[in-house]
């Protein structure tokens, strides 16, 4: 059987999770470029970029009976599966980019030192660790605001809450990490200050 075009991302996943191998050919044929998209801004390396979003779907498809049934947005739920695929990339080859590469000179002139790399990589992985322990719809929303920088209203319209529900969860977020990371902040203004 074969699935139509015209069906919602979420007939998709459903008959996906049936075992139909024309609706991953569809979320594919949707959704490839706009995560190609979302991991090379997390990567910076378009080959392997297409390659982790290459592998997502294999998986997708080997794991079809496991996926979740009551996935409120696929489009946003294949986004924060491909970006965490992309963190795992860079986390495995400890190249984790800060910010989008522009950096000030006295930044990049104190980045070459070996403590400030250390520094450096301890704070990503101090924030991906506060991010991953977000209650799900927070860090959802957290995670298609800050890393795919989607709008408010983008936000709201792909997992159908309102827009004062995002923000709700915003200041959620903001509120969990700076507490979550305000001692290891004040650490390093204390050795740097």
């Amino acid at each position: 059987m074969s699935v139509s075009s015209s069906a919602t991302d979420t007939e998709l996943f459903t008959s996906l999770r049936g075992g139909e191998a024309s609706a991953l050919d569809e979320l594919f044929r949707r959704h490839y470029v706009p995560l190609c998209r979302t991991a090379i801004r997390l990567v910076r390396d378009p080959a392997a970029a297409e390659d982790i979003v290459q592998d997502f779907f294999a998986l997708l498809w080997t794991k079809r009976t496991n996926l979740p049934s009551d996935t409120p947005a696929v489009g946003p739920y294949l986004r924060t599966a491909v970006r965490n695929r992309s963190l795992n990339y860079l986390r495995d080859r400890k190249r984790i980019p800060v910010g989008d590469g522009e950096v000030p000179e006295t930044a990049a002139d104190r980045s070459q030192q070996p403590a400030a790399v250390l520094e450096n990589e301890e704070l990503q992985q101090r924030i991906n660790a506060a991010i991953d322990r977000l209650p799900e719809r927070c860090r959802l929303v957290f995670v298609m605001s800050k890393l795919e920088h989607m709008s408010h209203r983008e936000i709201a319209d792909g997992l159908d809450i309102s827009v004062k529900t995002v923000e709700n969860q915003m200041t959620r977020a903001y509120k969990f990490l700076r507490q979550y990371l305000s001692c290891f902040l004040f650490l390093i203004s204390l050795i740097h200050g």
